[in-house]
């Protein structure tokens, strides 16, 4: 009888426990699904909107996760969802994994992608920039003119991307060692001067900061952030960023050594 009795127990916990596994599991059900355009203009309009980074099972989506997933080579099994609740104002980013047609599709489509911007980049490697104009939060001005003669290092970034603000010690530390040298960094965003402000009471970024950078973005067809490019002295563009690389500020700080050996 006591046997029987643990059994019944046994079962009762267990469907409790799938209850309260299937409960924790997100629902997608509130949310209206926007696409990345939509994403980047509600921020623009909001920069204090929750934003919320999860797995389908609710789990929280980290750099670490990320990075882990890149690690693995598991991350093109995984796609995002820009999901906005607008009842409670906030924005979940579902990273939802994939079915395997799905993956087959995605590789393929990645495949056309990267091709086509193999292609544009080849274009515009080693190629001269005609003109470059910037303007940080103080007001200063910088142009190919005035900065004749520096390598010039621009990363794309926004207030809301993770990655980006998990990456500003590094990037301080990288600014830090060249301080003395011939070379000058610049953080591109679009987000306003009024917004930047205000999340700077909180975070430390040493680069010079051009807010409302949409034209700058848009020259030089920004795929994904956070993202960096280096100019030669000569005005020469170099790309550091590949689609799915990890060690991405390492890659930039041995470009920046090899630039300025160059005589």
């Amino acid at each position: 009888m006591k046997s029987k009795n643990i059994v019944v127990l046994f079962i009762i916990l267990l469907f409790s426990n799938i209850a309260i596994s299937q409960e924790k599991k997100f629902s997608i059900e509130k949310y209206k699904k926007i696409d990345r355009n939509e994403f980047i203009e509600i921020l623009k309009a909001n920069p204090k909107i929750a934003i919320k980074s999860i797995f389908e099972n609710g789990k929280p989506y980290t750099k670490k996760e990320n990075d882990s997933l890149i690690k693995n080579s598991k991350i093109l099994n995984y796609t995002q969802i820009f999901l906005k609740d607008t009842i409670s104002n906030e924005i979940v980013i579902l990273t939802k994994e994939l079915s395997k047609e799905e993956i087959k599709n995605k590789k393929t489509d990645i495949k056309n992608k990267l091709k086509a911007e193999k292609e544009y980049r080849n274009e515009l490697d080693g190629s001269k920039i005609g003109e470059l104009n910037l303007e940080d939060l103080n007001g200063e001005k910088f142009n190919l003119e005035n900065l004749k003669g520096k390598i010039i290092v621009l990363n794309f970034w926004f207030t809301q991307c993770k990655p980006c603000v998990a990456e500003f010690p590094e990037l301080n530390n990288l600014k830090q060692k060249y301080i003395n040298q011939e070379v000058e960094f610049f953080a591109v965003t679009w987000n306003n001067k009024e917004t930047i402000n205000k999340f700077l009471i909180n975070h430390k970024l040493d680069f010079k900061i051009v807010p409302s950078g949409e034209i700058i973005i848009d020259k030089f067809k920004i795929p994904h952030y956070p993202f960096n490019i280096v100019i030669d002295k000569d005005g020469k563009i170099e790309y550091i960023n590949d689609v799915l690389v990890i060690n991405v500020l390492k890659k930039l700080d041995n470009k920046i050594n090899e630039l300025l050996k160059k005589k």
